[in-house]
């Protein structure tokens, strides 16, 4: 029986996107609604790298 793995490596990088849209959307979407707060907690975080 022959395996078609470019078939079987699609379905699983679909799968993997689709998750990571699903996990990560409701985050972007926040942040979109936020932009001041993202900026303050961007900076805040490199500042506390350096530090």
């Amino acid at each position: 029986m022959r395996v078609a793995w470019e078939r079987i490596a699609t379905i699983i990088f679909s799968g993997l996107a689709w998750a990571m849209a699903l996990v990560a959307g409701p985050h972007l979407a926040h942040a979109l609604r936020h932009p001041a707060r993202l900026v303050a907690h961007a900076s805040v975080g490199r500042r506390r790298e350096q530090g």
